[in-house]
């Protein structure tokens, strides 16, 4: 438990984290609609909806993975 409360501590301290990992979210939340849900297809095709949900995960997994690499670097200190 006492590592759950370190890393809540970091990450209020430091709101750039809350920042990326919030726009994380919801890109990901993003993703998964657009692909799940055929009426937010904004008037793409069927094939381009599918690949835009899916630019829009990998960009969710980008932003999560810059939150983690920030938050090692605090870590180290």
């Amino acid at each position: 438990m006492d590592n759950l409360n370190q890393f809540f501590k970091k990450l209020y301290a430091t709101p750039s984290l809350l920042w990326k990992a919030g726009a994380g979210f919801i890109f990901f939340c993003f993703s998964i609609g657009i692909l799940v849900v055929p009426s937010l297809s904004l008037g793409f095709t069927e094939s381009s909806r599918y690949l835009f949900a899916g630019l829009m995960f990998l960009y969710s997994l980008f932003r999560f993975y810059s939150c983690y690499a920030e938050y090692k670097t605090y870590e180290d200190e």
